[in-house]
């Protein structure tokens, strides 16, 4: 049981780390980037989008699920911060890089 909520936090860093290239990419295909997107191109950025959602909501049902009540939130507040610190070290890593 430890070891799942261990998993889950790494995942949540996973998660984190690609999260600048799921926002670009959501953003670029659903609105355009030089011209107007097609239909299909909004529809494949919705769909990432979405898919990043379920990932994140499945990580935490899947690693979260036989806790009780407080432990349950103590989690979620640290796979909120993993995932925040890989979010972070990636927007870094993007602006700092040349």
């Amino acid at each position: 049981m430890d070891r799942k909520k261990w998993l889950g936090a790494i995942a949540h860093l996973l998660l984190g780390i690609v999260f600048p290239y799921v926002l670009i990419g959501g953003i670029v295909l659903v609105y355009g980037f030089m011209a107007p997107s097609t239909g299909s191109q909004k529809a494949y950025g919705t769909a990432i989008v979405l898919i990043y959602a379920l990932l994140i909501l499945g990580v935490n049902l899947w690693s979260l699920k036989r806790l009780d009540y407080r432990s349950k939130w103590r989690w979620l507040v640290i796979h909120t911060l993993c995932w925040a610190t890989g979010a972070i070290a990636s927007f870094a890593m993007l602006r700092f890089t040349e």
